[in-house]
């Protein structure tokens, strides 16, 4: 991600676009060259002697701030090492045995007789007592490696944090995808839900159209939900003809409108991103491991309402029975989108749909109203499989209605 100091947009008509740059542009990739070889020469080094060779080479190019941001997106690839336990109380006992001699001293005595007591007194020698006392701070971290890419992938990570940038203030995010492949639409899919983000869908005709709402008067939840949709876009790139609009901060006092589409120079670095799952979702897939029940991590858009598709996280199929209950999670942030799926399941039940409901959404009468809910199951952080599987037997034990 850039800073918002290092974001280059322009703002025109209450729209705003990112000033991207171009991929072949042969001195850009000429400096990212340099940098990334002087990253990957700098193993060894302390974080502050790596920041500020790549920051000298930055602020001599002909474009500081680009460059301040390429060096930015390869810091954030740096991986440093942990400094030991215990660093912290260390240095506070070298400080006091330092104290001491100092205090045994004749008024008189010299820098260097006060260096040599002081030599005799530690259990190690001087030079490596001094370079180890601060070894705990950031800036004194060394580098292990990096999360290596080529010059031409640094530039491309640049124009897509460059469009995430804004993102990060979005209250609202509206996505139309042109005639797209199933294969693409799930794959985007699959990442809105990694996201934990919940998206109106609708269907027109061969396009297909999402809006994701934002976190609503949640404000302290705003930079969390903002970094999320920042990590959506990301993968928005795998779709072929797409369309995108968001409600941006342009300034502190000032909102613009982010538009984006296919023919911006942005490309997704996730192409795998279909089969990834999540680590808590691998968690409970492992919790229902048996001849009971059977996983789908990657269901298809469910029909809701009259016209609506809601995105459900995974779909439990009963062996048995073959009944299978869809399950949509709502985090903190989705207190609008939830008050409509509830609304939605009143006026059209759907008995295959069970709602897990972050217990941050619940509040006062809302909570007892929820807990007696039979599609309801609340959670902390991620729905157990115990809890699950109460719920799912109950619901397998209902009869299915007529019609469905």
């Amino acid at each position: 991600m850039l800073t918002r100091d290092l974001l280059l947009f322009r703002v025109r008509e209450g729209r705003l676009r990112p000033s991207f740059i171009r991929r072949e542009d042969p001195e850009l990739l000429a400096l990212a060259q340099e940098l990334i070889s002087q990253v990957e020469g700098a193993k060894g080094e302390t974080r502050d002697d790596v920041e500020e060779s790549l920051s000298l080479r930055a602020g001599a190019f002909s474009r500081p701030r680009v460059a301040r941001g390429l060096v930015k997106l390869l810091l954030d690839r740096a991986l440093f090492d942990e400094a030991a336990e215990g660093v912290a109380e260390v240095r506070w006992e070298r400080f006091q045995l330092a104290a001491r001699v100092m205090r045994g001293l004749p008024p008189d005595a010299t820098v260097e007789a006060y260096a040599a007591r002081l030599a005799e007194a530690l259990p190690a020698p001087l030079p490596e007592v001094r370079e180890a006392l601060y070894v705990d701070l950031p800036g004194q971290r060394r580098l292990l490696g990096w999360e290596a890419l080529t010059p031409t992938e640094l530039l491309d990570r640049y124009n897509l944090a460059l469009a995430q940038g804004p993102l990060l203030g979005a209250r609202r995010l509206t996505l139309r995808a042109r005639a797209p492949e199933l294969l693409r639409v799930r794959k985007l899919l699959r990442w809105l839900k990694f996201c934990r983000l919940v998206a109106e869908v609708r269907r027109d005709g061969e396009d297909w159209a999402l809006e994701v709402e934002g976190p609503g008067a949640l404000l302290s939840l705003q930079k969390k939900y903002g970094l999320q949709l920042a990590s959506f876009l990301s993968v928005v790139p795998v779709l072929e003809r797409w369309e995108l609009m968001a409600e941006v901060e342009a300034s502190a006092r000032r909102r613009a409108v982010l538009v984006l589409d296919h023919r911006d120079p942005l490309v997704s670095p996730l192409p795998t991103a279909l089969g990834h799952i999540p680590p808590e979702v691998a968690t409970l897939a492992e919790g229902f491991a048996d001849a009971e029940w059977e996983l789908d991590l990657t269901p298809l858009p469910r029909h809701m309402g009259a016209s609506g598709l809601c995105v459900p996280d995974l779909t439990f199929r009963h062996r048995r029975s073959g009944r299978e209950v869809a399950l949509e999670l709502f985090h903190a942030w989705h207190a609008g989108p939830l008050a409509r799926r509830l609304g939605e399941l009143r006026s059209r039940p759907d008995p295959g749909l069970l709602l897990g409901v972050d217990r941050a959404l619940a509040r006062g009468e809302e909570r007892d109203a929820l807990e007696a809910h039979p599609q309801v199951v609340l959670f902390n952080g991620f729905p157990s499989a115990r809890r699950l599987r109460e719920r799912l037997a109950r619901l397998v034990e209902e009869p299915v209605p007529a019609g469905r």
